[in-house]
């Protein structure tokens, strides 16, 4: 495997925002190791810390982390399927017609507009559902008791 970026300046936004994602679990899966190897207090848990643990536990972190850190490295970046299907992910999303923005305050601009459609078809499916439910209750309450 190459270990040079294929295609590097092609998709390099999706590339990173894939490469933070990959690295955002590596550094908890990290964590997680360092705080049960070592038996650390965890936020919120409390609990006591052994220091022959810890080293372990940081040895065993650091080594997740570098590890986690190539592998995301030669899957985001140098390998060429994924990268290929990333640019490709990035070509489409470029042709995706996004609402404006800039006034944003105005009320009657196209994202407060898109905005106010969702949530009317949120509140008809959900008294439809509610309708629903409140309709085959009694049939369920025969049918199983």
């Amino acid at each position: 495997m190459n270990l040079v970026p294929y295609k590097w300046p092609q998709g390099r936004v999706i590339r990173y925002v894939a490469a933070t994602v990959c690295l955002s679990y590596v550094g908890y899966a990290a964590y997680s190791f360092w705080a049960w190897q070592g038996n650390a207090p965890l936020p919120l848990v409390g609990g006591e810390a052994d220091p022959a643990y810890l080293k372990l536990g940081f040895v065993g972190a650091l080594a997740l982390l570098l590890a986690g850190s190539a592998v995301t490295y030669l899957t985001v970046f140098a390998h060429a399927k994924l990268t290929d299907y990333l640019i490709a992910v990035e070509g489409e999303m470029r042709k995706v017609y996004w609402p404006k923005v800039k006034p944003w305050f105005s009320w009657g601009s196209e994202l407060w507009g898109s905005t106010y459609v969702v949530i009317i078809v949120v509140i008809i499916l959900s008294v439809f559902l509610q309708a629903i439910d409140l309709g085959l209750a009694p049939l369920a309450r025969l049918v199983f008791h």
